[in-house]
């Protein structure tokens, strides 16, 4: 994407989100600056990708459902931000493939380990993918915490960046996807508790 686009995307959720709700960005200067990285946010409301993709000093490339790209507008703008569809009722290996080679070019992947949105604002089960694709390739998962994106009320919208989880090249057993999810999950419900009891650790930016 070109200097001219990524300004364009960055200002529009800058007003939308900064400017319009209040939005607070804790842990930005935890973000790797320069490799592949995976990146896990939870997952309560469609303003989720925009509020982590502004929040993040990084582009994020996001799996995203393939129902996004049947609608032509809907199709462009998830294009235009770089993110792919992901067939979810299968195994799909065009994304799973897609996603392997954005890391090996050193670039931001993101993925919605829950799958579906939790309007209960509730963590829901993870899914395999991001941990199965972190295990194959050895790179680090960021943990990321979205707060109030589904009621999207002023002043109690929040972005929490964790610091990397490391993870190490190995095959991706049952057992071995389960230790990584419960590692990023409990990750996210400490920041996500950490930010109603006010005791956020991760440094406010700006």
């Amino acid at each position: 994407m070109n200097k001219f686009s990524t300004w364009l995307w960055r200002t529009a959720f800058w007003l939308r989100y900064k400017v319009g709700y209040g939005l607070k960005i804790y842990g930005r200067d935890n973000f790797p600056m320069e490799g592949p990285v995976i990146v896990v946010p939870n997952h309560l409301s469609n303003n989720d990708p925009p509020i982590c993709g502004y929040a993040l000093p990084r582009h994020v490339h996001f799996m995203a459902k393939q129902e996004l790209f049947v609608n032509p507008i809907s199709r462009f703008i998830c294009t235009w931000l770089g993110a792919f569809p992901l067939n979810r009722g299968a195994i799909d290996k065009v994304a799973i493939r897609h996603a392997m080679g954005l890391l090996k070019d050193n670039k931001v992947l993101g993925i919605f380990a829950e799958g579906n949105r939790q309007k209960s604002g509730k963590l829901g089960k993870f899914h395999d993918g991001a941990a199965s694709i972190a295990l194959r390739t050895g790179v680090s998962i960021v943990p990321v915490a979205i707060i109030g994106s589904y009621n999207m009320e002023r002043d109690k919208v929040a972005c929490i960046i964790g610091k990397p989880i490391p993870v190490e090249k190995e095959k991706a057993t049952p057992e071995a996807i389960k230790k990584v999810n419960d590692q990023v999950k409990g990750e996210i419900q400490r920041m996500i508790d950490s930010y109603h009891e006010n005791r956020v650790e991760e440094t406010l930016w700006k």
